[in-house]
């Protein structure tokens, strides 16, 4: 599904046409550019969502957006990572999964003492 600036003004009540220019001038949001401008695919809208949500109802400043929208796009990358490193993981033998899962638990746990016990 690709959406045009209005349809996105339309879908996104919370966002005005200027706004949105602003957020795509920024950086904030990157639509891919079809033959008619911008087009916005359902990650784009979701992330405007995010923009509206920070900006109107958090009231968060517009110099810290940058900061803010890329430690949400890092955890993203993560949760990725992480997923990918899983499905890996469960193709290994058993052994390897008992093996990487009881180094793991070992690691943890001594972060855990390292850090006072937090």
């Amino acid at each position: 599904m690709s959406m045009d600036e209005r349809s996105v003004v339309a879908e996104v009540r919370r966002v005005t046409l200027r706004e949105l220019r602003l957020w795509v001038r920024e950086g904030w949001v990157q639509p891919a550019q079809g033959e008619r401008g911008p087009a916005f695919d359902e990650v784009d809208v979701a992330r405007i969502r995010l923009l509206c949500d920070l900006r109107k109802e958090m009231a968060l400043p517009a110099d810290a957006l940058p900061v803010v929208l890329t430690l949400i796009d890092r955890l993203h990358e993560t949760r990725r990572d992480l997923r990918d490193l899983t499905k890996a993981l469960e193709e290994q033998p058993e052994e390897v999964r008992r093996s990487v899962v009881a180094g793991f638990r070992e690691r943890r746990g001594s972060s855990y003492r390292t850090d006072g016990g937090a």
